[in-house]
């Protein structure tokens, strides 16, 4: 065991401090991941479903996936941003993740927009009734028929969500700019998840952004808490230790 655990820490800390984040490193390290898994026989939960032509394929494919999903939503004039494990890529350190989470700036009234998008990609909708589906959740389950990739789609709704939209940072990735969350917004999503994973995740974008507005993130995380009676402040200072 370890002997002075808190000393490890900061050593452990230090060193992710050291090393920038690096979203070509990461994608390449979760390639190599999913062929790993692919061959030991522990793919992610939901990958079992899916042939075997398929687990090869989707090794390769988040990328691609990534770029024809920015150039469809583009030329429809979508207004998108990624969250969950996939900006965490961007921000922080590469984790196997068996999907993709896509908030975009269109309300549930316009489902049609997404649909006509969607079928465009050659995405399954794995619910039935989707349209009444969004009304109640305001996410679109889909799925990626070439891959079998899982991609939930999100409808912004509130005044964070819009916000956080005019605060993309856009990556080029092939022939399209790909649009990620804020480094902020990625943080605050983390927070309000809360779960131990997404705690992790943030503690590691925090250690490896040393210039995240930390005012941005008080002043949202005050506002859900105030709304919603989570103690998401005393979240963020668990990240921040």
């Amino acid at each position: 065991m370890v002997k002075d655990v808190a000393f490890w820490k900061r050593w452990e800390d230090e060193q992710i401090r050291r090393q920038p984040a690096d979203l070509e490193r990461n994608l390449l390290l979760i390639e190599g991941l999913w062929e790993e898994a692919r061959w030991l026989g522990v793919l992610p939960h939901g990958a079992d479903s899916v042939s075997l032509k398929a687990k090869r394929e989707r090794v390769f494919m988040f990328r691609d996936l990534l770029v024809k999903m920015a150039t469809e939503f583009e030329r429809r004039s979508i207004a998108y941003m990624l969250i969950g494990g996939q900006a965490v890529l961007l921000y922080g350190e590469p984790r196997l993740t068996a999907d993709v989470d896509v908030t975009v700036g269109v309300a549930p009234e316009q489902f049609s927009r997404i649909l006509e998008a969607v079928q465009a990609l050659g995405w399954q909708v794995r619910v039935n009734e989707p349209e009444e589906f969004v009304r109640r959740t305001l996410v679109l389950p889909c799925q990626d028929e070439a891959t079998g990739i899982h991609i939930d789609v999100i409808f912004a709704q509130s005044a964070y969500e819009q916000q956080a939209l005019q605060r993309v940072r856009r990556v080029r990735m092939g022939e399209a700019e790909v649009c990620f969350a804020s480094v902020e917004d990625v943080v605050i999503h983390k927070v309000v998840a809360g779960r131990p994973r997404d705690i992790e995740d943030a503690r590691r974008i925090w250690l490896k952004n040393p210039n995240i507005d930390e005012d941005y993130l008080r002043y949202w995380l005050q506002q859900f808490e105030e709304a919603l009676g989570e103690p998401y402040l005393a979240r963020l200072e668990e990240v921040k230790s």
